[in-house]
């Protein structure tokens, strides 16, 4: 995978050198590192290029003249999950996100919170990509990504290894309620919907409990992101 501009490659060199297979630079921008970082870069392939080849590199004429290519870990899929399923500790499952922006700023809330399982559908949703990367800081290489055809299968998976499924939803009952502190030290996996639907009727038919972030202003919803990151921090306390 190709990830540019300046903040996502010199997050990657800094955080996640080992995943760098070659830089792609320009002699204005190879003066942005520091000596802390052309050390750690120093094994690594580097390539000059024209502004013009970095548009065919990035497709985008966004790239600041410097791009990496780097190694992702694979998308895991359900026969891995049922093999990992024992040592997945909490986990974020994602009911057809589409703003890969999002994808990575959870991985990001994520990590934070020391979750390193997210799972997501096959079809109609955002996926790990470039801007995913780019959102993430990096941190989305903390993060094992599993992909799966049917949700509502996964989630009785879960179920059978006593999980508790709780799904984000307006209808759901208020997170803070103290009804809910129990579920802090239990096995569990968070499930958010999508950014213009929320969570899909099947889905949350099959959640155990739906909660919901009371709302004090005017606007009715939140980003996927913030709302993610306020939910892992109650039953991660």
């Amino acid at each position: 995978m190709i990830i540019y501009g300046v903040n996502p490659v010199l997050d990657c060199i800094n955080l996640y050198s080992e995943k760098i297979v070659k830089l792609y630079v320009s002699k204005k921008t190879i003066n942005k590192f520091s000596d802390k970082q052309l050390a750690k870069v120093k094994h690594i392939s580097i390539e000059y290029i024209s502004d013009r080849q970095f548009e065919n590199l990035s497709n985008t004429n966004n790239h600041q003249s410097i791009a990496a290519e780097i190694k992702v870990n694979s998308i895991m899929g359900l026969s891995e999950l049922k093999q990992n399923i024992n040592d997945l500790g909490k986990i974020i499952i994602l009911d057809h996100i589409q703003d890969p922006q999002n994808i990575g700023a959870i991985a990001r809330t994520s990590v934070f919170f020391g979750v390193s399982t997210i799972i997501i559908p096959s079809d109609r949703t955002a996926s790990v990509s470039p801007g995913s990367v780019k959102s993430s800081a990096g941190a989305i290489f903390s993060v094992n990504f599993y992909q799966v055809s049917n949700l509502g299968n996964v989630i009785k998976e879960l179920k059978s290894k006593d999980y508790w499924i709780l799904g984000a939803h307006l209808d759901g009952d208020d997170y803070k309620d103290a009804k809910y502190d129990k579920f802090i030290d239990e096995k569990i996996a968070i499930v958010m919907g999508s950014e213009d639907k929320g969570l899909s009727t099947l889905i949350s038919k099959n959640c155990d409990i739906l909660v919901r972030i009371k709302r004090k202003g005017l606007t009715n919803s939140l980003n996927v992101n913030v709302a993610t990151a306020i939910l892992l921090s109650r039953f991660l306390s």
